[in-house]
C-alpha cells in the first residue's frame, strides 16, 4: 500500500528551512502523468505512481512561494508530450534559468534529497561544481552540433543511484546541448527486464554504450568529454560501486525486514520521501 502522504508532515519543516535557505529563484515542476485505462498491457510498465508523483509535488511546492507546478496529461496533451519526447509517465521537469532535468517515476528514498538539491540548482543555474569540471562541460557543449542524450537508471535504495543524480543535475543546469533523464527503475520491471539491467546505477550517453556503477565529479565529465568526441576507451574508475537492481517490492521487503537482504549491497533504509510499498 502507498502512502497517502508522500511527504511526512513531521518533516516538512525541515523541508522548508532547507528552501528557504538554498532556493535563489523561480523552479517550475512540470509534472506528466496518465490516466489509468484499466487494461492490463503485457508490454509495457503501468503508471503505478502518477498520482503519488502529483501529490509530491504540490506538497514540495507548498513549502516555497518560488516553486510552482503544472500538471500535464499524456494523453490530453499529446501533441505537446510528442514535441517534448514525453513517453513514460511519471515524468517530473525540473525547470530553471533555461535548464531542465527529467525524472521519470517517483523520487522517494535516497534520491528525495538529490531532488531536492536538483530543484535549488535549477535555482541558482550555479552547481557546486570544480572549475576543471566546469571547463570540460562547457567544451562538450561546445563542440557538439546537435543535442546528447544521456539517461540515467537509479533506484530509491541505492546511494550511488543518488550522488549519481546529483551529479546530472549539476550538469544539466549548466549544459545546454546534453539532456539528461534519470529512470527511477524499481517501479519499471518490465523495462528493466528489456534492458537486462542486473545491476544500478546504469548511464547510457548517447544511446550507446553503457556504464554501471556510481562515478566521481572528475570521471563523469571526463566520460561524457570522450563519448561526445566519439571516443571509444572508456574512463578507468578506482572504484565501481553498485547495488543489485530490485523492484519496489523487493525492496520494501527487505528494508522491512520481511526479506534476506541480497549478496551485493543492501538497500538503505528511506529518508526523506517515503519509499512506496
Amino acid at each position: 500500500m502507498v502512502s497517502e502522504s508522500p511527504i511526512p508532515r513531521e518533516e516538512r519543516p525541515a523541508i522548508a528551512d532547507f528552501l528557504a535557505q538554498r532556493l535563489m529563484g523561480p523552479v517550475a515542476l512540470d509534472i506528466w502523468t496518465q490516466q489509468d485505462s484499466g487494461l492490463v498491457r503485457t508490454d509495457r510498465d503501468p503508471c503505478t505512481f502518477c498520482e503519488q508523483v502529483t501529490t509530491a509535488a504540490r506538497q514540495f511546492a507548498s513549502l516555497h512561494p518560488a516553486i510552482s507546478v503544472t500538471r500535464y496529461d499524456l494523453d490530453r496533451h499529446a501533441d505537446r508530450a510528442r514535441e517534448a519526447g514525453i513517453e513514460r509517465p511519471p515524468v517530473t521537469v525540473i525547470r530553471g534559468r533555461g535548464h531542465e532535468l527529467r525524472l521519470v517515476g517517483l523520487w522517494s528514498g535516497v534520491l528525495f534529497p538529490a531532488f531536492m538539491e536538483a530543484v535549488v540548482y535549477a535555482s541558482s543555474g550555479s552547481p557546486p561544481l570544480q572549475a576543471s569540471t566546469l571547463e570540460t562541460l562547457a567544451a562538450v557543449d561546445e563542440s557538439l552540433e546537435e543535442d546528447l542524450a544521456v539517461e540515467l537508471l537509479i533506484a530509491p535504495y541505492d546511494p550511488q543511484s543518488a550522488t549519481t543524480l546529483r551529479l546530472a543535475a549539476a550538469f544539466a543546469m549548466v549544459m545546454r546541448r546534453v539532456r539528461f533523464e534519470a529512470i527511477e527503475l524499481s517501479e519499471f520491471p518490465l523495462l528493466a527486464e528489456a534492458r537486462m539491467v542486473a545491476e544500478l546505477p546504469v548511464v547510457t550517453i548517447g544511446g550507446g554504450r553503457r556504464f554501471t556503477g556510481g562515478w566521481s565529479e572528475a570521471d563523469f565529465a571526463e566520460q561524457l568529454r570522450r563519448s561526445a568526441a566519439g571516443e571509444t576507451e572508456a574512463v578507468v574508475r578506482d572504484r565501481v560501486l553498485s547495488s543489485p537492481f530490485l523492484t519496489i517490492d523487493q525492496a520494501q521487503a527487505i528494508v522491512t525486514g520481511e526479506a534476506p537482504p541480497p549478496d551485493a549491497q543492501p538497500p538503505v533504509s528511506p529518508g526523506g520521501l517515503v519509499l512506496p510499498r
